[in-house]
C-alpha cells in the first residue's frame, strides 16, 4: 500500500502536473496559487479516474484495461473544455483562458504520457481502435496483433482488484525521483519569484 502511494505521489503524472502548472502560470503571468496548482495536479490524473468503474465492472464485463471512460480523447477533452470553461466563468472570471488552457493541457499531457506505453494510446477512440505510440522518436500505429498479444497477457494475469492498482503503477526508480525533484524545484522557484 505504501509503495503504491509513493509510486503515485512521486510518479510521472504528478510531476507533469507540477510542470504544467508552472509553465501555464509563468506564460499567463499568474502568481502562485495553491488552488490552481491543485487543479493542474488533478488534470494530469483525471483520465485515470476510469480505474473506479473498471474495478467495479471488470469481472462482469470481462474488462482487461481501465481505459474504458477517461481515455476517449474526443469525449474527455470536449467535456474538460466545457466543464472547466463554465466552472472558471463562475469561479475565476478573470482567469478563464488560463484555467481552461491549463486543465485541458494537463489532460493532453496525461494522454501523451500514456502514448509512451508499449501498446500506445487510442487517440481516435471510440471512433477507431488504432493505438499510436512513439518508436525511435517517430509516431507509429501499433499493430492489431501486438494489441491482441497484450490483451491476452493482461487477461492471463488474473489480477485481484488490489493488484490492478499496485501492478499498474510505475516502478520506483531514481529517475522517477529525479524527475519529481525537477517538478518540485520548478514550483519552488516559481513560488519564490511570484
Amino acid at each position: 500500500m505504501w509503495l503504491t502511494l509513493i509510486r503515485i505521489l512521486f510518479g510521472v503524472d504528478m510531476t507533469l502536473g507540477l510542470l504544467n502548472y508552472v509553465v501555464w502560470s509563468w506564460v499567463m503571468g499568474q502568481r502562485f496559487n495553491v488552488v490552481f496548482l491543485t487543479l493542474s495536479l488533478f488534470s494530469t490524473h483525471l483520465p485515470d479516474w476510469d480505474m473506479i468503474p473498471f474495478l467495479l465492472l471488470r469481472k462482469r464485463y470481462r474488462l482487461y484495461s481501465h481505459w474504458i471512460v477517461g481515455h476517449h480523447p474526443v469525449f474527455v477533452l470536449s467535456a474538460v473544455v466545457a466543464g472547466s470553461y463554465f466552472a472558471a466563468k463562475a469561479w475565476a472570471p478573470d482567469a478563464v483562458g488560463y484555467t481552461v488552457g491549463m486543465i485541458t493541457c494537463g489532460v493532453v499531457v496525461h494522454f501523451c504520457h500514456d502514448t509512451m506505453s508499449p501498446i500506445g494510446f487510442p487517440w481516435l477512440s471510440p471512433f477507431s481502435r488504432a493505438h499510436f505510440r512513439f518508436q525511435r522518436g517517430k509516431p507509429i500505429v501499433v499493430s492489431q496483433a501486438d494489441l491482441k498479444v497484450s490483451e491476452r497477457q493482461e487477461r492471463a494475469l488474473g489480477r485481484t482488484a488490489a493488484s490492478e492498482i499496485t501492478d499498474r503503477a510505475e516502478p520506483i526508480s531514481i529517475g522517477m525521483f529525479l524527475f519529481w525533484g525537477i517538478g518540485v524545484l520548478a514550483v519552488t522557484v516559481f513560488m519564490m519569484k511570484s
